[in-house]
């Protein structure tokens, strides 16, 4: 029996060791996990700052580029508004002098005012085009204020201008 029983204690000595080196394993197999997950979370928590950093650069970024913008847009819209307050003024003026009367040298008057003053500063097609329209929105006869004669001293005021400036420069763009 007591061989038996050296058996059962040598069995169970055995199995103890076993369960023993298994349980090792498996708790260095548990931190070697755990290690790696946290090097995992670790750079994680990098990359997620990095991404942070990089949002808040660019946010910063762009609130500038937008506070720009909005500068840029405030002076414009001044700028319209400015020439909105002279349009008017010298719709004003031009309304004070009178309808209007042909001057020498093909120039249309309102009452000692040339039509052509009011396309002053015209050098090119485009900014005569402009003015044009400008013009016409301020004196065309459907707006309140507007009126014919003038409307049409402008028109013959534009085609003079629109045909100086169609004119080639030279003959050595004439085909």
């Amino acid at each position: 029996m007591d061989r038996a029983y050296a058996m059962k204690e040598d069995t169970v000595s055995i199995i103890s060791d076993w369960r023993f080196r298994r349980r090792i394993v498996e708790r260095e197999l548990n931190e070697k996990r755990y290690t790696d997950e946290r090097a995992e979370l670790r750079r994680q928590q990098q990359q997620l700052e990095y991404d942070r950093q990089e949002f808040l650069r660019a946010k910063a970024f762009e609130e500038k580029r937008l506070e720009k913008e909005k500068r840029i847009f405030d002076m414009e819209w001044q700028m319209l508004e400015e020439g909105w307050r002279n349009l008017a003024a010298e719709r004003e003026q031009l309304e004070r002098f009178g309808s209007g009367e042909q001057d020498e040298g093909s120039k249309i008057n309102f009452g000692g005012v040339s039509a052509s003053l009011l396309f002053s500063g015209v050098r090119n097609m485009r900014s005569l085009k402009k003015r044009y329209r400008e013009l016409i929105k301020v004196f065309h006869p459907d707006n309140g204020s507007g009126d014919t004669d003038v409307l049409n001293m402008i028109n013959e005021e534009y085609e003079l201008l629109k045909k100086s400036l169609e004119r080639p420069k030279s003959r050595i763009y004439q085909g």
